[in-house]
C-alpha cells in the first residue's frame, strides 16, 4: 500500500475550500476557521502549531465539530474517554531536529541536525464519549473589552511604526512603516463589529512587517515568477492574521483586495503540494515573532520548532 501523501492530502482541502470562493462576494477562507480558535490537545494542554492549525480547522469545518479539542486514541483513553467505533481520525505533523554526532573524513566528530517528520491521528472531542469538555478551560475565551486591551498591548509592544490615515492598509517595505486607516474609518459589516475589523487587517499588515530583511527576511522562503512570490506573501499574511486573531481573540475579517490573489494561491497550490506548508511555516514563524516581542525581542534567525504533541 503506498504511503500517505500528507502534503497532498492537506494541499487539496485548501483547494476545495478556495474552489468555493465567489471572487465577487470574497471572504477569506481562514476567516470562519480563526473564530473556531486555535487546535487544542485537551490531555497535554497543549496548542497545535505549524500546518497542524489550518488542517485540523479544515477538517473541523468540513465535517462540522463544535469543539477545537483533539487528541489521539490513546490519550483520548488515558483520560477515560473513548473514540466511538467507526469514526475516522485527523492527519497532524509533528516535527522536530535531532542532534546527532557523526564522525567527519578527518576522523573528527561533529554534530549535524537531521530533520524528523512523523504524523499521527487525532479525533476530535465531537467523535469520543465519556469526555467532559466542562473541566477545560479553554484559554481562547476572553472577555470582547479584554481581547480589544490586549490586541492594543500586543500591537503596541511590537514596536512597529504604526500609522494612521489614508484609505487603505498597507506596509511600506522601504520606509519600514504600517499604514492603516483611522478607526471612523472601520465600519460594522455583516462578518464582524468595526472594532473587530480594524484589529483584523491590522494585524494582517504586522505579519507582512515581520518579513523585513532585517527582521524574518521572508524573501528568502520565495520562490518561483514575481507574482507568484506576492501570493505567497499574501497566503503568509492571511494565513498568520489568522493566527493571531485566533490568539488574541478577534474574529478576522475580509479585505477586499484580498480576492485578486486567490487565483495565483490556486495556480501556485496545484503546481506546488508543500505551497500551503510552506507557507504556513512562514506564517506560524511570524506569530512566533510577534508573540516573542511581547516580553523580549527575539532574533529573526532564532527558530520556533514544534513541540511534542
Amino acid at each position: 500500500m503506498a504511503k500517505k501523501d500528507i502534503y497532498q492530502e492537506v494541499t487539496s482541502k485548501i483547494i476545495a475550500v478556495l474552489e468555493t470562493v465567489d471572487l465577487a462576494d470574497y471572504q477569506p477562507p481562514f476567516a470562519a476557521l480563526a473564530a473556531q480558535g486555535l487546535p487544542l490537545n485537551p490531555i497535554t494542554e497543549h496548542r497545535y502549531q505549524g500546518i497542524n492549525i489550518p488542517s485540523l480547522w479544515f477538517d473541523q469545518q468540513d465535517k462540522g465539530f463544535s469543539s477545537s479539542h483533539w487528541a489521539t486514541f490513546n490519550q483520548w483513553k488515558e483520560r477515560g474517554a473513548s473514540v466511538r467505533k467507526g469514526e475516522k481520525g485527523s492527519p497532524i505533523i509533528f516535527y522536530k531536529t535531532l542532534l546527532r554526532e557523526e564522525q567527519t573524513d578527518s576522523g573528527e566528530t561533529e554534530e549535524r541536525a537531521v530533520p524528523m517528520l512523523k504524523t499521527y491521528t487525532v479525533f476530535n472531542a465531537d467523535q469520543v464519549d465519556g469526555y467532559d469538555r466542562a473541566n477545560l478551560v479553554n484559554r481562547s475565551d476572553i472577555d470582547l473589552v479584554t481581547r480589544i486591551q490586549a490586541a492594543d498591548h500586543f500591537c503596541a509592544n511590537t514596536g512597529a511604526d504604526i500609522r494612521h490615515g489614508g484609505a487603505k492598509a498597507f506596509y511600506h517595505r522601504v520606509e519600514d512603516f504600517i499604514q492603516i486607516p483611522d478607526t471612523k474609518a472601520f465600519v460594522e459589516t455583516k462578518q464582524a463589529s468595526a472594532t473587530e475589523n480594524y484589529y483584523a487587517t491590522l494585524l494582517h499588515e504586522l505579519t507582512h512587517w515581520t518579513g523585513a530583511a532585517h527582521r524574518l527576511d521572508r524573501d528568502k522562503a520565495k520562490t518561483g515568477a514575481e507574482r507568484d512570490k506576492y501570493a505567497f506573501e499574501e497566503l503568509v499574511a492571511e494565513l498568520g492574521a489568522a493566527f493571531l486573531c485566533s490568539a488574541i481573540g478577534i474574529v478576522q475579517t475580509p479585505r477586499d483586495d484580498h480576492a485578486l490573489y486567490i487565483k495565483g494561491w490556486l495556480t501556485a497550490l496545484r503546481n506546488d503540494k508543500k505551497y500551503v506548508f510552506k507557507a504556513a511555516a512562514q506564517a506560524a514563524k511570524a506569530a512566533e515573532f510577534l508573540h516573542g516581542l511581547q516580553t523580549e525581542p527575539r532574533k529573526a534567525s532564532e527558530p520556533a520548532p514544534e513541540r511534542p504533541r
